[in-house]
């Protein structure tokens, strides 16, 4: 089953940064719908069936405050001359990046990439574009606040239409 944990972002402001999407809509670029944008704090990858109540456990250890996130800004992954994701930056004064520690900490026997980069995923990129005047257009753009107090264990499953996400698990904060 290939998962990840991440904290949800409320409906409004995922719609707001979508719409960003079709300022840069063309071919070789797919939008990710407003449905499945989400802060990942881990992508764990493929974990057998019989895990997932192990790796539950483990994320119920994780413990953490609410805090305040703000979706401000874009970028791009890697580099502005070779583009594969097009973001909106996410800025928490270090909570988010603490919280990402904690749930790595709690998984390291799973591996994975221990870089963690806040970004809501507005684009995904095939083709060669010039992403410039975007973002000089929206680099220091806000675009909403909102309270996080909790993450997901979500399974997602990769099909024709992009990927299907189900939540497997919820932790609150403290």
């Amino acid at each position: 089953m290939r998962t990840f944990v991440a904290v949800p972002v409320p409906e409004a402001l995922r719609r707001k940064v979508s719409a960003l999407g079709l300022e840069i809509a063309a071919s070789g670029i797919n939008l990710v719908k407003p449905d499945n944008m989400h802060l990942t704090l881990r992508f764990i990858g493929d974990i057998p069936d019989a895990e997932v109540d192990g790796v539950k456990k483990l994320l119920g250890k994780v413990k953490f405050g609410r805090f305040s996130c703000r979706v401000t800004g874009v970028g791009v992954f890697p580099n502005e001359s070779f583009v594969r994701v097009v973001w909106a930056g996410c800025a928490s004064d270090g909570a988010l990046e603490a919280l990402a520690k904690d749930v790595a900490g709690a998984l390291c026997a799973y591996g994975g990439d221990e870089r963690f980069s806040a970004h809501l995923t507005i684009a995904r990129v095939k083709g060669k574009i010039d992403p410039r005047p975007f973002l000089e257009k929206h680099m220091n753009e806000e675009f909403g606040e909102f309270v996080a107090g909790e993450f997901h264990l979500v399974c997602s499953v990769l099909g024709p239409g992009g990927p299907a996400y189900t939540t497997l698990a919820v932790f609150k904060a403290d």
